[in-house]
């Protein structure tokens, strides 16, 4: 699976999930995705970055708290499931509030009904606080 069909298989799988709020970024093959919830303020969710530099998908696990270590527990959760090192393909500094999950690990049709299983997971998480 090509990493263009990858982004545009988990844009859809992420408008699955339930009503969004997007950002479109102006320069580049950025989209970011905000749970739509009534009555709740809502935080960024989820990021398809496109761009050359990152292509990957970025879960907020624990939004607006920089200090949150949370993203680093799930972050070791996703690698042992998808079988990489985030520190060993990617070389910018990595958020301790947020999931990184390179497009090029998701080399399967079984790794993406994975990673579609644990992004649910987390999406659950997030809008039932």
């Amino acid at each position: 699976m090509n990493e263009l069909q990858l982004f545009s298989e988990l844009h859809k799988f992420l408008n699955s999930l339930g009503a969004m709020e997007y950002s479109l970024a102006p320069k580049t093959l950025t989209l970011g995705y905000k749970p739509i919830r009534f009555g709740v303020k809502s935080s960024k969710f989820a990021t398809l970055y496109g761009e050359k530099n990152y292509n990957c998908l970025i879960l907020h696990v624990d939004p607006g708290n920089k200090e949150s270590i949370k993203g680093e527990m799930i972050q070791k959760e996703v690698q042992k499931l998808l079988h990489f090192n985030i520190k060993e393909i990617r070389g910018f500094a990595l958020k301790k509030h947020e999931v990184y999950i390179p497009f090029e690990v998701i080399d399967t049709k079984e790794k993406l009904v994975e990673l579609k299983d644990f992004v649910h997971r987390q999406y659950i998480s997030i809008v039932r606080r």
